[in-house]
Formats: C-alpha cells, sequence, structure tokens
C-alpha cells in the first residue's frame, strides 16, 4: 500500500529525528503553502539545476519515490538517507519530497557511503523515518521510535528492544488509512468522477504535447454523476484513482486484483440528477481529471500490542500464509519499518484489523531454514487482500517475500 502531495489536513503522530550537521526541521504535517513549478506542485524552492557543478549527477523524483528507497537506488545502502537529504538542503522536511522536483546525487556523497560500506554500518547512524511521499511515516510513542545496533546480528527493533509492547498502541495513522488505498475486485463500480475544475483554462500548459489537468486542496470541481447515481450533496466522498492489475508474486498469469489509490476527499456543494459540484477538502496527491468518487470509509485504527518476532528457534505457526503483493516505493523497494505494504490475504482467510503477520523468506539458501525479516500489523482489510503497516523489522523486505498469521 509512497507522491506529490499538496495538503494533508489530518493530524498525524510524528517523531522528529536527528540527522548530522545542524539538525532540520521534520514535521509530521504536510506542507501548506504549495506552487506551481513548471508541470508540478511542490513546497520547495529547488535551485535552478544549471547552477549545480559541471557534470553533477541528478534525479528528478517519480510518484512512488522516497528518501530511503533513492538511497538503496543510488548508494546500495538505504540507511544512508540523511547523506541524500543534507546534499539537498532546500528539502526543509524530509517525510515530503515531490514528482518533479530534481535531487542532486553528489559523487563526494556518494564515495563517502561507499567508504562507510567498506568499514561496516555506522551505529552512530539514525534510523530511517519512513519519508514517505504517500503518506507519512509516524510512530506512536517513544519507545517505536529508533532502532539499535547489535553487532552479530541483524537490526534491533522496538518490538524486540521492549520484549513486545507493554500497552496496546495504535498500529497506523489517518493518512495511512485514508491516503493510501487497498487492492480490490477489478472492475469495481464507481459511477461517479471528477469532469473538470472549475477554473480548467488556467491549467493547461501552453505547447505540452500531453496535458495533465489536475488539482488538489481547495479546488472547485465539475462532477460527471449526480442525485441519480447516489450522490448528496453537503456529504464527503473519497477520491479513488484507479492503478495497475495487481499480478500474483508466485503465478504471474494470476491476477490478485487492482489497485485502488486514495487521492483525498471531496465535499459536493450541490447536485442535479446528473451532474454535481464540489469542493476538494483533502488531497494525499494530485488529483487529475478522471478520478473517481466512492463512499467515504469510516476506518478505525486498530489498537494492539506489537507481538515480539519470532525467535530464530520457533517454529512457523502453520496458519494461512500469503505473499506481499503491494508496497509504497513500488516493485524494487527494500521495504522497513513505518512502510505500507498489501498482501493476498484477507477476510476469507480469518484476518481481521489488529492481527499480525510475519514475514520470512524462504529463498535464502538450498536446505536453509526460513528467514524471518519482520512483521506487519493490519490496518484494513477486503475479502480477499489486506493493508498492513510494518511495525518491526530485522531485515529490509520486498514484495513477494512471504507472510504468514501470527
Amino acid at each position: 500500500m509512497v507522491s506529490v502531495r499538496r495538503v494533508v489536513p489530518v493530524l498525524l503522530l510524528a517523531v522528529a529525528i536527528p540527522i548530522f550537521g545542524a539538525p532540520k526541521k521534520s514535521s509530521s504535517h504536510a506542507p501548506r503553502d504549495l506552487h506551481r513549478v513548471g508541470d508540478h506542485w511542490t513546497a520547495y524552492n529547488s535551485p535552478d539545476p544549471a547552477t549545480w557543478p559541471a557534470g553533477a549527477k541528478t534525479y528528478t523524483i517519480k510518484r512512488g519515490d522516497t528518501l530511503w528507497s533513492l538511497a538503496e537506488q543510488f548508494f546500495k545502502n538505504a540507511y544512508m538517507w540523511p547523506q541524500l537529504w543534507e546534499g539537498n538542503t532546500w528539502i526543509t522536511d524530509a517525510h515530503w519530497i515531490y514528482p518533479g522536483d530534481v535531487l542532486l546525487i553528489d559523487s563526494e556523497t556518494a564515495q563517502q557511503i561507499s567508504n562507510a560500506q567498506t568499514g561496516g554500518h555506522d551505529s552512530t547512524l539514525p534510523p530511517p523515518p519512513a519519508l514517505m511521499p504517500e503518506s507519512v511515516p509516524s510512530t506512536t510513542n517513544d519507545t517505536t521510535a529508533s532502532n539499535t545496533l547489535a553487532a552479530g546480528d541483524g537490526y534491533i527493533t522496538a518490538a524486540d528492544a521492549a520484549g513486545g509492547s507493554r500497552n496496546p498502541v495504535p498500529l497506523g495513522t489517518d493518512a495511512d488509512v485514508y491516503c493510501y488505498g487497498y487492492i480490490g475486485e477489478d472492475g469495481e463500480r464507481m459511477p461517479n468522477a471528477i469532469l473538470a475544475f472549475e477554473d480548467a483554462e488556467v491549467r493547461y500548459a501552453p505547447g505540452a504535447v500531453e496535458q495533465v489537468i489536475s488539482g488538489g486542496v481547495g479546488d472547485l470541481v465539475i462532477i460527471k454523476g449526480g442525485t441519480a447515481s447516489g450522490l448528496v450533496a453537503g456529504e464527503t466522498y473519497i477520491l479513488v484513482d484507479v492503478g495497475r492489475l495487481i499480478s500474483h508474486p508466485g503465478k504471474r498469469t494470476q491476477v490478485v486484483g487492482r489497485e485502488y489509490l486514495y487521492c483525498g476527499q471531496v465535499k459536493i456543494l450541490c447536485a442535479d440528477e446528473r451532474q454535481a459540484r464540489g469542493l476538494i477538502t483533502q488531497s494525499c496527491t494530485e488529483v487529475p481529471v478522471g478520478t473517481h468518487l466512492k463512499a467515504l470509509p469510516q476506518i478505525p485504527i486498530p489498537l494492539a500490542r506489537i507481538p515480539d518476532m519470532p525467535a530464530f528457534c520457533d517454529n512457523s505457526s502453520n496458519k494461512k500464509n500469503g505473499y506481499i503483493v503491494g508496497a509504497q516505493g513500488g516493485w524494487d523497494a527494500a521495504l522497513g519499518e513505518g512502510l505500507l505494504v498489501e498482501v493476498n490475504l484477507g477476510q476469507a482467510d480469518q484476518l481481521q484489523p489488529g492481527d499480525f503477520l510475519t514475514v520470512y523468506t524462504e529463498e535464502v539458501a538450498p536446505g536453509q531454514p526460513r528467514q524471518v525479516l519482520g512483521e506487519v500489523g493490519i490496518l484494513t482489510t477486503n475479502t480477499h487482500t489486506s493493508t498492513g503497516k510494518i511495525v518491526a523489522m530485522r531485515y529490509s523486505m520486498k514484495i513477494g517475500d512471504r507472510v504468514e498469521i501470527r
């Protein structure tokens, strides 16, 4: 279960984590002063790439990118995300990055990271916040705020250090459940959609080969569909962008379902039988023309005690198992604590919000027992799929790793 975010006007719990040098402010709240630069929205005033040194390596941020995943991509070490952040001081809040902005990937930093890798992990390195553009990472109390390192072992997570949480904690935030999405049945019926923006004429880019008309919080929209298709004036609906088909990791010809991405929320101001007008009240990403409307779900965030991860000698639970089939960051991302994932287990498998899954891999080496990677706490469930959050991590995970009900 991320990337362009205009505003998410909800309260998110997060812990600011110090990083190298003079600390920059890291907030759980989405930046509110967005402006359009070229063909995209951003909260920052990035430097003109023409002013960077000749031959400087650059990268244009894409939807789904995170500082965590980009550090893994460029430096082969996701825990070096602070170096990437420090090389782009115009990013004032590491929780929020925007597609279209250009990062400087400087060779000096890359060399420093290469040297660090040959010398082993730096025990002073702070843990990564999830740094996700599609939902703000959060920790819910001080005991889950950081990871520590132990010689000769994997990363010791909060759940390991605390021996399991003593008190129930929220497994997610409002942004996790209202700004991510789900995998559902292909062809889900959603007859109402954004037809146009009230000020559509100012959104065209002169000379652009492809016009992508989109907007965000505060924009007025004209909606295809009205009272005859269920819309009610005064009601708020969630905005859904229809994504790609998701294939089964172990059986590529088998389709798990269709990805549905939450973009924000819209309030219906007035409606007749065939058409309605509304105001976008929240936006998680830019909201394009064609985005569908769906009844706003009421999603309680489950409270649960985070369990210990299975120990080295513990046996499997022998309960139903499945796969991670989707995640923030995309197919090639290294997944860690705080990120959202989707699995192909759901209500039909007796899985409910507040349950936990052990993540493991069986492909370490021939004859070797499975390797436990971490724990996922389930936030929402559908019939055959669920969305959860990685709440404990021993080793990084990826789409295609196995999961087992605790």
